[in-house]
Order: C-alpha cells, then sequence, then structure tokens
C-alpha cells in the first residue's frame, strides 16, 4: 500500500513512520489515522519487521486532531470510535517494539499518540501539551489511560485541566521521556537506540508489554499467575534458548524475534 500522508522507509528489521503533513504541523486527519492504523497491523504480521519507529518530518511530532479536516462532527465519540481509537489499540497490541522520536511539538491526539509508544525519545527543543481542556473537549485517543499510568491522579487532573506545555525536561522527569537529545545528536542518537531495540527478544518485549497493560487491573495473584503464564511462552522461545546459549558461551546474542 502506497501512503498519502506519511512515509515508510523499511529497513530490514526496522520500519520508520514519518507522518508528513508538514504544512499543518503533522495534524491528524482521517486519511493519516487510517494510514498509521494499517502500519501497525502490516507490522504486526510481517516476519521481518523488529521495531517500529515513529517521528515527524518537519519541525513537529504532531500537532494533534486537524480540526478542518472533517473530523469534528455532532457525536464525537463516534469519530473516536471509528478513528483514533482503532488506531490506538493497533498500536498498543503490537506484539513489538514502538520507539517515538518527539522532534516537536507533541499537542493534543499528537500527544496521545506519543504516549501510546512503548518508548519516548524527545528533542531538546520539544515540548507535550494535552490542549484538550483549551477547545473545550476532554482528553481522549487513549490519554486518560496514559496520563493515570505514568503520573497518576492529581498530576494527571493538573496536566489535563490546565492543558500547558511539558518541555522535554519535564516529560523526561515526569516518566514519559526516557531521553532528552541535543539537536546535533539527534538523528544520530535515535538511530543507536533504534537499532538497540532491533537486536532484543521481541518476544520477550511482546509480552512485557502485554503484562504491563493489564497487571493494572489484577490484584497481586492474579499478577503473578499472568507472570507465569507469559514466562511458560518465553521460555519455549528460540529467544531464549539463544540468550542463555550465548552466556553460556560468553558471547553476544543474536536474537531472532521467534
Amino acid at each position: 500500500m502506497s501512503y498519502q500522508f506519511l512515509t515508510l522507509e523499511k529497513h530490514a528489521s526496522i520500519w520508520k513512520l514519518k507522518l508528513n503533513r508538514e504544512e499543518v504541523f503533522n495534524a491528524l486527519n482521517a486519511g493519516l489515522i487510517h494510514e498509521i492504523r494499517d502500519v501497525a497491523e502490516k507490522a504486526q504480521i510481517s516476519d521481518e519487521m523488529r521495531v517500529l519507529l515513529i517521528t515527524g518530518n518537519g519541525k513537529a511530532f504532531c500537532s494533534g486532531a486537524d480540526l478542518k479536516a472533517g473530523l469534528v462532527e455532532p457525536d464525537l465519540g463516534n469519530v473516536l470510535r471509528e478513528t483514533y481509537n482503532p488506531m490506538i489499540l493497533a498500536l498498543r497490541n503490537l506484539e513489538k517494539p514502538i520507539i517515538a522520536a518527539v522532534n516537536g511539538p507533541a499537542a493534543g491526539a499528537g500527544c496521545s499518540l506519543a504516549l501510546a509508544c512503548d518508548l519516548i525519545l524527545a528533542k531538546e527543543t520539544a515540548y507535550f501539551s494535552e490542549l484538550f481542556i483549551q477547545i473545550g473537549l476532554t482528553l481522549d485517543a487513549g490519554s486518560t489511560a496514559f496520563l493515570m499510568q505514568t503520573v497518576g491522579y492529581h498530576k494527571a487532573f493538573e496536566i489535563a485541566s490546565s492543558g500547558r506545555k511539558i518541555s522535554a525536561e519535564e516529560a523526561k522527569q515526569l516518566g514519559w521521556v526516557t531521553e532528552v537529545i541535543k539537536e546535533e545528536n539527534w538523528e544520530a542518537r535515535v538511530e543507536e537506540i533504534v537499532h538497540q531495540y532491533a537486536a532484543k527478544p521481541t518476544r520477550a518485549l511482546a509480552f512485557m508489554k502485554a503484562a504491563f497493560q493489564q497487571v493494572s487491573q489484577l490484584n497481586l495473584k492474579q499478577s503473578l499467575n499472568l507472570e507465569a503464564e507469559f514466562q511458560s511462552q518465553a521460555g519455549r522461545t528460540e529467544d531464549f534458548s539463544e540468550g542463555v546459549m550465548s552466556f553460556i558461551q560468553k558471547r553476544a546474542p543474536r536474537f531472532k524475534g521467534k
């Protein structure tokens, strides 16, 4: 499938998705939302793909919903059910790591898109904003859950109710961002981290992702059982056998994601 609103570069096990609506700071319209979902679904069934990088072309990561692109309808809940929600679920259900390289503003649903990823890298000049309140809306595209998972109720309420800008450094302090990267080191450092994740045991990462998303709804006994079930599956992977063998042989493991 060729894409109109994003570019997709495939480099062996690494897929690089770049939002490509620079003229509107990569705002989300129905077409771009569908294309992001399509990439995630294709990545899920790809035997070769190991890590997905999401970033933006130009000066922004994603400025949120394109309010001029026909997404504003009488029932905004239907818009979410038909467009945003399937996209976010496709990303969260992807059994491979997703890295957000936030190269500029990530606002509204663009902030949600970044938080839907597993690892967030931010350029030092980037910022985040849950600006829904500024147009009289509540959070959507997953931000309600993502904020609660990372910062807790009171901080989540402050961030959501103010709609203020959160710098890359503050986002790191909040636990959103893994690393803040200087402009001159941006491309090289992002590339380095992406390759690190492409070399990791993908199935083990998939089990971690699934467990983290389910465990907040479970008690300790259920969490222990969930861990045991996923560990049973992880212990039957080729990557586990390779990991043990490389440890015994004192060499770097060569994981295949199987």
